[in-house]
């Protein structure tokens, strides 16, 4: 198991959302972790710009679910990001999490998603139903 300095020191290999920086070693692998709220529909997804492959790589995507037995419907979990560090350098990697109509584009078939524009003169959406995007800056040191 590797273990990263910046989500914690020593850090654990999965960084969280309160967690923004990490610094790792070329073939070293971690793993970005998001909460889920698959009762409003919630989807997080990578968005542009893009991290540059020189620097990191993606290698997975998954969602680890609870659901409620007692409440159809209900459930939350964790996104989990997999990444592998390439080479030396720095590059960041940016998040959006999309709750149910609040984004556009790729999503699942890997182009990129962007939070979609309110069409003018609609209401402003519920803060709780606007994309948000995070961003994770991951330092790859030089071997």
């Amino acid at each position: 198991m590797t273990m990263l300095a910046g989500c914690g020191d020593p850090g654990p290999e999965t960084c969280e959302l309160g967690e923004n920086r990490t610094r790792v070693d070329p073939g070293e692998e971690f793993t970005l972790s998001v909460l889920v709220d698959t009762a409003m529909g919630e989807r997080w997804y990578l968005t542009s710009p893009d991290l540059d492959p020189d620097v990191v790589r993606r290698t997975d995507r998954r969602q680890e679910i609870q659901a409620d037995d007692d409440d159809v419907g209900s459930g939350s979990g964790t996104g989990l990001f997999d990444f592998k560090a390439v080479g030396p350098g720095t590059t960041q990697i940016r998040l959006i999490q999309c709750p149910r109509g609040a984004c556009a584009g790729g999503g699942s078939a890997g182009g990129p998603v962007t939070p979609s524009p309110v069409p003018s003169g609609s209401p402003t959406p519920d803060e709780k139903y606007r994309a948000t995007v995070h961003t994770y800056t991951v330092t790859v040191r030089k071997s």
